[in-house]
């Protein structure tokens, strides 16, 4: 089996196999879904998907950030929400757009250090730290803010909200051009930058850089202040579309569960230390696929979550599968 693996790793460069596979499972899909979906094969349905998935591609790039790091952030739908909580609640106090953003903005970064304290300073779990987080931050916005309520309305009609859903040219909108610079943004971080290096040496073997002098917890406040960005931005373009903040969105789990399955099946392994803005594009494209083509044959709610468990399940053990990392291999660069 062992001798499997490698001869295809050899052929096709181990770490890219499953971006390979990804990839395949895309095209077949498209195939699949235009011969027997109808409409689904339409430049109406292409701008359908599209405009559909860029909180997601934009929540993606958050998330993959921090589990390249060895990460994982669990309040990033929290976050998302309380970003769209906070910028609708200065609209409806009166504030200018602008100004409302940048309060918004202030508040989330605070989230994310308070997130990078307890992870980097207080050493406690990311998974636990962030579970936390995301519940004070639930029990705070929804009872403090909302009175108890789960739904806080947008007035639409509101121009700071209306700038948020505008084409800028005719087919291009504003979260089209927003998730653009955003995928930009985030190769930059990860590709062109010394925090990036930082952050891979990090996912590699957070002990080895640490030891070796690195500055991982002023990286790590980066990196947690960097997902409560992309979530803020997710938040308002999809309560800007939609016309209100739903906190149902934290509590029903599907959102958080579709950004952790576009990074695993993009290829970004959750034990950290690799990936790129590749694996996010391929993995957001697929699940927006997925996802569409489900819709579009009248598949239900429930079914489509057992059927992206299962896939996600898949992708994990395929990675393992192909990309085998024992004992050794774990501990590589340990002082």
């Amino acid at each position: 089996m062992t001798l499997i693996t490698d001869a295809i790793g050899k052929m096709l460069g181990q770490r890219n196999i499953l971006e390979v596979v990804v990839l395949g499972v895309n095209v077949a899909l498209i195939i699949a879904f235009a011969i027997l979906v109808d409409g689904f094969a339409t430049l109406g349905n292409l701008s359908v998907i599209l405009s559909n998935s860029t909180p997601l591609a934009i929540l993606s790039c958050g998330m993959a950030v921090v589990i390249i790091s060895r990460g994982l952030d669990l309040s990033i739908i929290a976050v998302m929400v309380a970003g769209a909580t906070t910028y609708a609640s200065g609209i409806e106090a009166g504030l200018p757009g602008g100004l409302a953003l940048l309060i918004t903005a202030a508040a989330m970064i605070t989230v994310g250090m308070v997130n990078a304290w307890l992870i980097a300073f207080a050493e406690l779990p990311a998974m636990l730290a962030t579970l936390a987080s995301a519940m004070v931050i639930m029990g705070l916005f929804r009872f403090a803010i909302l009175q108890g309520e789960f739904m806080l309305l947008l007035p639409k009609s509101n121009s700071a909200v209306q700038i948020l859903t505008t084409d800028i040219l005719p087919g291009i909108s504003v979260p089209i051009v927003v998730t653009a610079v955003v995928l930009v943004a985030t190769w930059v971080l990860l590709s062109r930058t010394i925090v990036g290096e930082i952050i891979y040496a990090m996912g590699d073997n957070f002990a080895a850089a640490r030891l070796s002098g690195l500055p991982v917890r002023p990286v790590t406040v980066v990196i947690y202040v960097w997902a409560a960005l992309m979530a803020m931005l997710a938040g308002l373009l999809i309560s800007s579309a939609s016309g209100a903040v739903d906190f149902r969105m934290v509590t029903n789990g599907s959102l958080l569960f579709d950004v952790i399955l576009v990074v695993v099946l993009g290829g970004i392994p959750l034990r950290g230390g690799r990936g790129g803005l590749r694996n996010i594009i391929l993995g957001v494209a697929l699940i927006a696929v997925l996802r569409n083509g489900m819709t579009l044959m009248n598949v239900t709610t429930q079914t489509q979550d057992v059927i992206k468990g299962i896939v996600l399940l898949v992708a994990i053990a395929t990675e393992n599968f192909l990309n085998p990392r024992d004992i050794e291999t774990d501990t590589v660069g340990d002082l």
